[in-house]
């Protein structure tokens, strides 16, 4: 029978050992909550050991003297997000969710599968999440995303997000709102930058126009453009989806014929498994940086006349997720450069893409011949509403990036101190992004682990829904009926002296992000 140690301890030790309890619950209720949503859609995780130790198997001397799960607020302000989330000079907020233990829970079911491969990856999440801020010496902006390049604007029925990440973007505002082009680019109330005449406009007409509408032609148009949900989803949506069961490696043992062999079987025959990565920008690459962490040869692939986005930003950030990668070069408008494409995508153990799929066939490229024709093979394919979001319809269909999925899942933080009442502020730098990215190498990895082959659907914006979700405590655990993030906690500061956030005792300063730790 296990001993209480509390009453052993004075009432600072007490506290500190209920303090590590609560966060040993509150770590395993989420991982339990993790493999529960992966195992529904058909993820192999039942051999993964539990990560989370029960808390009586952890010495006392070795549990922590902080508690973030218990104590969300202390633990996104030293994440580095909380500097992200706020209006400018105001006060910095938290999400409603509890987003850093599920990114947290995500983590450690990686680096469980990832040791299962012989190669234990550990993931330090807030670097993860936020470590691009730091790099790019981002602050929150509120409505305004980190980057600057998207808003939450108010339409006639609630908020959405408009994401102006290309030049062709705001050519197409005139035919998103039905209005002669005049009427967004002409000059109005005396802004000079001419993106600032327009992001006007857009405040002054989106109220005209319902949610619904706005983004059904924005998908006609291929426009980033997210309706903020404006209510929980009657089914939760899962993080992943296998649209196509492979083949599983078969395992040669006596007695066990028919089983999948697991991890030591998988692979192309040409010693290191393969990861041939087409897709750009930041979720697809930070997969396959994890995958090559995990001992995996990552190959990038670009085609030479279109080059992946993220050369043209910050170089450091472009190293971060590439460095140590070997890297193609085709044309994709020559038969002999699709041709090298389609040699290499057979070779290839893991192919890691971020297109519609009929972007993918008119390169030739059929992902569920491809992972149904050998045994073992992992086709990841990252979009921002799931490959079947647009099938069949007219127009280039939906496009997303990191900010306005988010917002199309829900995974916003709201100030509620705002003039006029509540409104919805962005949640870190683009956050969609990287938690895909780690969700979608999750996947992989589990599916490596097993030895199956699979073909993974993982959109931006159930990824963020699933992390934004609120969370209810109570299966099992004390204080049943309370939500996530909803403890007492408070901030006092300014941007100029700091930001002090206090939470059931304790406290602790707003952090800058951390600069991520580059190779070399």
């Amino acid at each position: 029978m296990a001993r209480n140690r509390a009453a052993d301890l004075g009432p600072a030790d007490a506290e500190i050992d209920a303090d590590a309890e609560i966060e040993a619950e509150a770590e395993a209720e989420l991982e339990v909550e993790l493999r529960q949503a992966l195992l529904a859609a058909g993820l192999p995780l039942e051999s993964l050991p539990l990560e989370s130790l029960p808390f009586e198997a952890a010495p006392f001397e070795a549990r922590p003297t902080a508690a973030p799960a218990a104590r969300p607020a202390l633990d996104w302000a030293g994440s580095g997000l909380m500097w992200l989330t706020g209006r400018p000079a105001a006060v910095p907020v938290v999400p409603d969710a509890p987003v850093l233990g599920r990114a947290r829970a995500a983590a450690a079911l990686l680096r469980a599968a990832s040791a299962q491969l012989g190669a234990a990856v550990e993931v330090d999440v807030p670097e993860l999440l936020a470590g691009r801020a730091a790099l790019l010496g981002l602050r929150r902006g509120g409505t305004i995303s980190a980057n600057g390049g998207c808003r939450l604007l108010r339409a006639a029925d609630g908020w959405v997000a408009v994401n102006l990440a290309r030049r062709d973007d705001v050519e197409m505002l005139p035919a998103l709102l039905g209005v002669d082009p005049a009427e967004v680019t002409a000059p109005a109330g005396g802004h000079r930058d001419p993106l600032e005449t327009t992001w006007a406009a857009l405040t002054a007409l989106l109220p005209a126009h319902d949610r619904a509408d706005l983004v059904d032609r924005a998908w006609l148009l291929g426009l980033p453009v997210a309706s903020l949900p404006s209510a929980e989803p009657a089914e939760p949506r899962p993080p992943v989806r296998i649209a196509v069961q492979g083949i599983a490696v078969q395992s040669e043992v006596p007695g066990r014929q028919g089983e999948a062999a697991g991890p030591a079987a998988v692979g192309n025959g040409a010693g290191c498994p393969l990861v041939v990565d087409l897709s750009s920008l930041w979720a697809g690459p930070l997969a396959a940086r994890l995958l090559g962490r995990m001992g995996l040869r990552v190959v990038k692939v670009e085609s030479v006349h279109r080059p992946d986005g993220a050369r043209l930003g910050d170089p450091d950030f472009y190293r971060w997720l590439h460095a140590g990668q070997d890297e193609e070069r085709f044309d994709f408008t020559d038969p002999r450069g699709r041709a090298a494409l389609h040699r290499l995508v057979e070779r290839a153990d893991v192919v890691i893409e971020g297109s519609r799929p009929r972007a993918l066939a008119q390169l030739g490229l059929d992902a569920d011949r491809w992972v149904r024709a050998r045994s073992g093979r992992v086709w990841l394919s990252i979009t921002g509403y799931g490959r079947a979001a647009g099938a069949g319809g007219h127009g280039p269909g939906p496009v997303a990036f990191g900010d306005d999925a988010a917002v199309a899942g829900g995974l916003v933080g709201w100030d509620r101190t705002a003039p006029g009442g509540s409104v919805p502020v962005f949640c870190g730098d683009a956050i969609a992004d990287p938690l895909t990215g780690l969700f979608g190498a999750l996947a992989v990895a589990l599916c490596r682990a097993a030895g199956r082959g699979a073909l993974l659907d993982v959109a931006m914006r159930d990824v963020a829904a699933f992390v934004a979700a609120p969370r209810v405590r109570g299966r099992g655990l004390s204080d049943p009926g309370r939500r996530w993030g909803e403890g007492p906690w408070s901030v006092t500061g300014s941007d100029e002296l700091g930001w002090t956030v206090r939470q059931s005792g304790a406290q602790g300063r707003v952090l800058a992000p951390r600069r991520p730790r580059l190779p070399g």
